[in-house]
């Protein structure tokens, strides 16, 4: 083909505006839908949930990580489990997820699970200092 005739080339700029117009409206339309999203995606939820039910059933378990028992620590991881899934839940279901709670719950949460994590750990080593001093 030869040079673009002038009529042409204002053709392929409209064909070209279109596109993008059309792409414009199409990344704003996405964008409005995430936006309007309350709360995190639903697997988000639903694993919130599968957590805070797993708590419940620690909670009533007569098998601990740290037996109930054992002053303070026995029930410290009962209740951090608690905490950090009701904490979970409430991040995942609130439906402002940039809100400062909602950051904060996040924060608290992940320090309950740290907590947790070093009084089993704790525990762990008392009991295992007390069989070693018993086996000794």
């Amino acid at each position: 083909m030869g040079p673009l005739m002038p009529q042409e080339k204002v053709f392929e700029d409209v064909e070209i505006h279109d596109v993008n117009d059309m792409n414009e409206r199409r990344y704003h339309k996405v964008k409005d839908a995430v936006e309007k999203q309350e709360g995190s995606p639903v697997i988000w939820k639903a694993l919130s949930v599968i957590i805070a039910m797993m708590a419940i059933v620690y909670d009533l378990a007569p098998v601990d990580a740290v037996p109930d028992v054992v002053p303070l620590f026995g029930w410290l991881d009962d209740v951090g489990f608690t905490i950090m899934a009701a904490l979970n839940a409430y991040q995942h279901f609130s439906k402002d997820q940039k809100a400062t709670f909602v950051r904060i719950a996040k924060y608290v949460k992940w320090m309950m699970i740290a907590l947790v994590v070093i009084a089993a750990a704790s525990v762990g080593g008392l009991f295992y200092a007390l069989v070693n001093l018993i086996m000794h």
